[in-house]
């Protein structure tokens, strides 16, 4: 009995070991294949990676998703990562026999460190990093050279399809550098530095103006009626720069010549479409920061002029005539006309040429040859798919030279068309969903990734419409060139000139000093305040022109507060501690009344405030606190923006039409940030769906003097 159950124990354990020992060889297994395959598997997933890139690249400057933006940061920084992984293991496993093939994939390796036209770099400081990637290309140019050398080569087809695909590789990781350096922020500074030396030398240069330049001033402005625009113009970097100029053909026309013109721009219906020029500028300058274009751009220039300069040669029929008596001179001159067109032409076309010429040595060549099938196939992807990405890269380029409309002006958003949207109301009184599990991950770490509190809305043609009309009024009035030098001040004056007999005779009121004296953040975060209150009060009686009015002050207050306290314009540390303290101000007034919603709190906040009214309202001077003093940092908030918002329901019960002013002073303080953004943010929002701003500021140097010197 003992003997039998000492069998059956070590029948069971048998039993209880064989599991483990199949999971154990399953694992090998796995092990094994993977070892032998993980190169081919690679390099599929580095292609994969590339075309991701080129066919989403350009949704970025379309929109605002941040789950786009996040897989073309995953995708850019791991095409890299996963091309240089290939590449160094390539010199450990292209050694096999039965993967002899192994050794023709190292130039693709470099094609891909190459990148797609449509993308080059993710940001701006990638663009910087240019040095690093320089050093790559020599790094890595070497590592492939090491890698292509290890083997004798007996089938020469081969070796020239590889030298091909070698060169290309290695002529699109010199472009990719090459457009990194030119739209380094050092490359930017140097050509803005120099770009305004000029502007002020040609100026004194040129002395007064002539009539040439007005009609010169015309004629573009029929062509922003009409969306014509040039595939690259000589500002287009200037956006992007520190250091904004008015136009150089605005300065040099003569300015009682600009109103009249103006007007009549004003008077053709057709003026809107402003927009989709100064869209199709925004896009280009894109293209320049980001992308191959400016280079393909450049081949395509010079090819087109020297073939200009050939066929429209007077000399090309002698030239034709001294050919056929065989003079050698003019075969001489003949080929210094032709050799820039042949140069330009192989510098276009090169890398398809060559890899169209790699696979056709590569079909010659694998016939006949015991290759594995596999690394056959993965060869022929890698081959096809960079052909077809290559045709499709120049397809992009060339149409629009070629074509008489700009192709970006066909497609149906040249950009997102969305305006951010922040309402320190709202996000405090914003119902959030904890009972799921995700929305709780959400709140815990997606905070840190997204900010809740950031909306975006669809840019209305309203509202486009109202900042460009807006624009052309102060235009067609020369004294009021200067509306951008300051964040209300001309609106509130015009107002009272309006309303002398309806509003206060005194001169210094809460409005007026949150305009005149203010900074720029504290003014917005108070006006902010008080629109939303006006915006919570009873507008069933006012007329439809004044429900207009009162959503594009929204739109533009919090679109505002999206500018100033999340993108951080113009904003201080002292005014980041005030937005905070008014924060936790607002947080503390819901607070006590929670079982009201939104609008009544703050309404019951503003009725129950009008009671100490006299208290903080003494000839403003607890207003005067946030002009230079410490105590701004600590004193509440609240009390002057109801202050604020009391005296504008003041001028509203004289029958004034407040929405108008409230309009008017939010569209001038967007004019007063427009040249103060710094060319940092109109870059880095370039790639991230582009902002309204970007658009205003590149359409106030064009229709007249509006921009303040440098100096302001």
């Amino acid at each position: 009995m003992r003997v039998l159950r000492d069998r059956q124990d070590c029948i069971g354990a048998t039993q209880s070991f064989l599991p483990t020992a199949q999971h154990s060889l399953d694992s090998l297994s796995l092990g094994k294949l993977w070892d032998e395959w993980q190169i081919q598997c690679l390099m599929l997933v580095s292609f994969g990676l590339q075309v991701f890139l080129f066919l989403a690249a350009g949704m970025r400057r379309r929109s605002t998703s941040h789950k786009l933006v996040s897989l073309l940061w995953l995708a850019y920084l791991s095409a890299d990562s996963v091309a240089i992984f290939v590449l160094g293991h390539l010199a450990l496993h292209a050694n096999r026999p039965e993967h002899r093939l192994l050794f023709f994939w190292a130039p693709f390796v470099l094609l891909h460190l190459g990148g797609q036209d449509t993308m080059t770099a993710f940001s701006m400081q990638d663009n910087d990093l240019w040095r690093r990637h320089l050093l790559g290309l020599v790094t890595q140019v070497a590592a492939a050279g090491y890698v292509v050398s290890r083997t004798s080569w007996p089938d020469r087809r081969l070796l020239s399809a590889m030298v091909l695909m070698f060169l290309s590789g290695c002529f699109k990781y010199a472009e990719r550098t090459l457009c990194l350096y030119r739209a380094s922020q050092k490359r930017i500074n140097q050509y803005s530095l120099a770009r305004l030396s000029n502007y002020a030398m040609v100026l004194v240069a040129d002395g007064d103006s002539n009539k040439h330049y007005q009609d010169m001033l015309a004629e573009r402005f029929m062509y922003m009626v009409n969306a014509v625009s040039r595939r690259y113009g000589a500002s287009r970097i200037s956006l992007v720069s520190d250091t904004p100029t008015n136009d150089y053909l605005i300065s040099q026309t003569k300015h009682q010549d600009i109103p009249s013109l103006l007007q009549g721009f004003k008077s053709n219906e057709d003026r809107y479409r402003v927009y989709n020029y100064v869209s199709a500028k925004v896009v280009h300058v894109y293209e320049r920061l980001y992308t191959k274009a400016p280079i393909r751009f450049v081949y395509i220039e010079y090819l087109s002029k020297i073939l200009s300069d050939v066929l429209g040669n007077n000399d090309w029929s002698s030239l034709q005539c001294g050919l056929s008596v065989h003079s050698v001179g003019s075969l001489l001159c003949m080929l210094l006309l032709l050799f820039p067109l042949l140069l330009c032409t192989l510098l276009l076309l090169f890398p398809l040429l060559s890899i169209s010429t790699a696979l056709v040595l590569f079909k010659v060549a694998e016939n006949g040859q015991l290759y594995s099938q596999a690394d056959v196939t993965v060869s022929y992807i890698l081959l096809i798919g960079a052909i077809i990405l290559e045709v499709s890269s120049l397809f992009i380029s060339i149409l629009p030279c070629v074509s008489s409309t700009d192709i970006f002006q066909c497609a149906t958003k040249q950009w997102s068309e969305m305006l951010g949207q922040y309402n320190m109301t709202t996000s405090l009184t914003r119902q959030k969903d904890t009972t799921c599990i995700m929305s709780f991950v959400h709140q815990k770490i997606g905070k840190y990734l997204v900010d809740d509190s950031i909306s975006h809305i669809p840019i209305t043609e309203d509202l486009k419409r109202f900042v460009l009309d807006k624009l052309l009024d102060f235009g067609t009035r020369e004294q009021d060139w200067n509306f951008a030098s300051s964040h209300g001040k001309l609106a509130l004056g015009k107002w009272r000139d309006r309303h002398t007999d309806s509003v206060s005779t005194r001169l210094e009121t809460p409005l007026s000093t949150v305009i005149n004296d203010l900074v720029l953040p504290t003014s917005v975060l108070i006006l902010h305040i008080a629109t939303d209150i006006l915006y919570f009060q009873d507008n069933k009686s006012i007329s439809s022109h004044q429900q207009t009015m009162m959503k594009k002050s929204t739109e533009l207050s919090n679109y505002i507060m999206y500018l100033v306290f999340k993108c951080r314009v113009m904003l201080t540390a002292n005014t980041e501690i005030l937005h905070n303290n008014a924060h936790m101000e607002m947080k503390a007034l819901l607070a006590k009344r929670v079982n009201l919603g939104e609008k009544e709190a703050i309404i019951q906040a503003f009725e129950a405030n009008k009671e100490g009214h006299g208290t903080h309202r003494e000839q403003a001077t607890q207003m005067q606190l946030l002009k230079n003093t410490w105590k701004a940092i600590t004193s509440p908030l609240l009390p002057r923006a109801f202050d604020v918002a009391q005296e504008i329901i003041d001028m509203h019960r004289d029958e004034a039409d407040c929405w108008d002013l409230v309009s008017a002073v939010w569209v001038e303080m967007l004019y007063y940030i427009v040249p103060r953004c710094g060319g940092a943010f109109h870059s880095q929002q370039l790639t991230t769906g582009g902002e309204f701003i970007t658009h205003v500021l590149y359409l106030m140097p064009l229709l007249g003097p509006f921009l303040p010197p440098p100096s302001a």
